[in-house]
Parts: structure tokens; C-alpha cells; sequence
């Protein structure tokens, strides 16, 4: 869960150091930043049932809720990026398409030429290649620490009433 919340950190830096000047960078690092601090909670929570149960005090419930969590979080953030990225991808590719047709710089004129019909939506689509490459790593990030958590899950330590009575 830590190297989990540590890639998407990562991803979230280049994102943001790639973002052009008008574009939302702090979005770009903030939004996987907050799903690295969930992922962090959880990998806590884990860590301390696990500790805890090991040591025969407490239940374990902060470890179970940590390890669920983990393990339907990454989940969740693949479905939310996938949708944010599909869409984004689509407008990338209708721009492109709009503009295809000659050299980059004639595309760039024509649109800069065309803003005032197109309200600039094709060259703005154009300017989010940033966001549709983080948005597709962090997915497919994602899908995989789902695969690699579930595959890995950390075992729960047992602790039988007796054990834990006579302590």
C-alpha cells in the first residue's frame, strides 16, 4: 500500500511539472496526492491490527478495516481515473482530428484563427496530453495494486477467546 501511495505521489509530481502554465496543476498533483493519504491510512490501520493481534492485545478491527479498505480503494480510484480519462481522451483525439491536415504550426495557426468559432476548445483539448497520460498511468496503476493487494493481502493473525482472556 506504501509503494501504492508512493507511484501515485510520483505520478501526480510529473503531472504537475508538465502541466502548461494556464492548465490545472495543482489538480494534478493534488487528487493523487489525497488517494496516496487514504492508501497511507489504510496501510496504518493494517499495521496496527496486524501489530496488535500479534501482541494478543485488541481485536484486529483496525487492521481488517485497513486491509478492505486497501484492498477496495485501488478499486475505486481505477473506475474514478478510467472515467476521467476516457472523455479527455476523446476530446484530445476530436481536437487532433479537427486539426489534422498540414504541419503542427499551420494546425496551431488555423486554430488560434478558428478560436472565436470553436470558443478555443480544440487547442484547450490539445494542451491536456499531461493530464490524459497521468490520468491513464494513475488507472492502470490502480488496476494493478488492486490485482497485486488481493493477490497479497496480508494475513490476519487469529486470536483465539482463550488466548486472549488469559492475557
Amino acid at each position: 500500500m506504501v509503494v501504492y501511495a508512493a507511484a501515485m505521489i510520483a505520478i501526480g509530481v510529473v503531472a504537475f511539472m508538465l502541466a502548461p502554465s494556464g492548465g490545472k496543476a495543482a489538480t494534478a498533483l493534488v487528487i493523487p496526492a489525497v488517494c496516496a493519504a487514504l492508501m497511507l491510512v489504510c496501510a496504518a490501520l493494517t499495521a496496527k491490527g496486524i501489530m496488535s493481534a500479534k501482541a494478543g492485545k485488541g481485536t484486529g478491527k483496525p487492521g481488517m478495516i485497513g486491509i478492505h479498505l486497501g484492498l477496495l480503494l485501488p478499486l475505486l480510484f481505477a473506475l474514478a481515473f478510467i472515467g476521467r480519462a476516457l472523455p479527455a481522451t476523446t476530446a484530445f483525439l476530436d481536437a487532433k482530428k479537427t486539426l489534422a491536415g498540414g504541419n503542427r504550426a499551420e494546425n496551431v495557426a488555423a486554430a488560434v484563427l478558428d478560436q472565436a468559432a470553436t470558443s478555443g476548445q480544440a487547442l484547450e483539448a490539445l494542451s491536456k496530453d499531461y493530464l490524459i497520460a497521468s490520468l491513464w498511468a494513475l488507472s492502470f496503476l490502480s488496476l494493478f495494486a488492486c490485482v497485486a493487494l488481493v493477490s497479497h493481502r496480508p494475513k490476519m493473525v487469529k486470536v483465539s477467546r482463550t488466548d486472549a482472556a488469559a492475557t
